[in-house]
């Protein structure tokens, strides 16, 4: 037999790093990082967004929000008020 083991772990080493490689891609290709989200507009200038109202209305109908939550931002809006509470 001689040194022909050495050739199945080269094989089972070449194996098992294409399988990690392969896990490795897919979890980057998967995963939504903050490099990958688009930038969120009039966040962080301290202004809020120009459609706030546009964006809760799409967060109700998506079930983001429950109709008393909206109403409160809806009802913030209109005040001015623009509180966050996090």
């Amino acid at each position: 037999m001689g040194w022909g083991w050495i050739w199945v772990v080269l094989l089972v080493l070449l194996i098992l790093g294409a399988v990690a490689a392969v896990v490795v891609l897919l979890v980057k290709a998967t995963s939504s990082g903050p490099s990958s989200a688009p930038p969120a507009q009039g966040h962080g200038t301290g202004a809020p967004p120009s459609n706030a109202r546009a964006i809760a209305e799409e967060r109700l109908a998506r079930g983001e929000l429950s109709p008393d939550q909206f109403r409160e931002i809806v009802r913030a809006l209109e005040d001015g008020s623009g509180r966050q509470d996090g």
